[in-house]
């Protein structure tokens, strides 16, 4: 009995961490200069409309990033409604090279007035990476840098995942 108990909390345990390991969820950026942005994904609707809303900063860490992974390019547009800091915004090509750059977009705390809310401007990209904008990684990041894909799963690998998930 007592082998049976140990084998279902070992297979609980590898089931929940290769939960908080999925690679379509938590990956890695490396800056040019090779710092570690740890990123979170988010690449559905529910996710993307989520963004950042309601994160406090003590739960978002001056190395974390949020990846808004998109399948195609087109115009991105980005609010902060129910934000608790101010934010970088990296407009990223399909190749994750940094083509556009907002700095310090002011933080929003509610939705109750939409017209008072920030809002970027609006750019041509396919990726958008948020950091915190008092990051030292996010402060050293420039136009023309690339970022680099650090996952079990490599960008091309990651991008057929989503478009085989958000077809389900």
């Amino acid at each position: 009995m007592r082998k049976l108990l140990t084998l279902v909390l070992l297979l609980i345990l590898w089931a929940c961490q290769a939960e908080s390991e999925n690679p379509l969820k938590k990956i890695s950026l490396l800056s040019p200069k090779g710092e570690i942005i740890k990123t979170t994904l988010a690449y559905t609707e529910k996710d993307s409309m989520q963004g950042l809303s309601g994160v406090k900063p003590e739960d978002f860490a001056h190395d974390q990033g949020m990846l808004f992974f998109y399948l195609a390019d087109e115009e991105r547009h980005f609010w902060m409604p129910d934000t608790y800091f101010d934010l970088d915004l990296f407009y990223l090509d399909h190749e994750l090279r940094i083509l556009d750059i907002v700095r310090k977009l002011p933080h929003y705390i509610g939705r109750s007035n939409p017209q008072l809310i920030p809002r970027a401007r609006s750019v041509w990209s396919r990726h958008v990476l948020e950091m915190k904008s008092g990051s030292p990684i996010a402060q050293k990041l420039q136009v023309g840098d690339q970022l680099k894909w650090k996952s079990s799963l490599d960008l091309k690998m990651t991008e057929e995942k989503i478009k085989t998930e958000l077809k389900k």
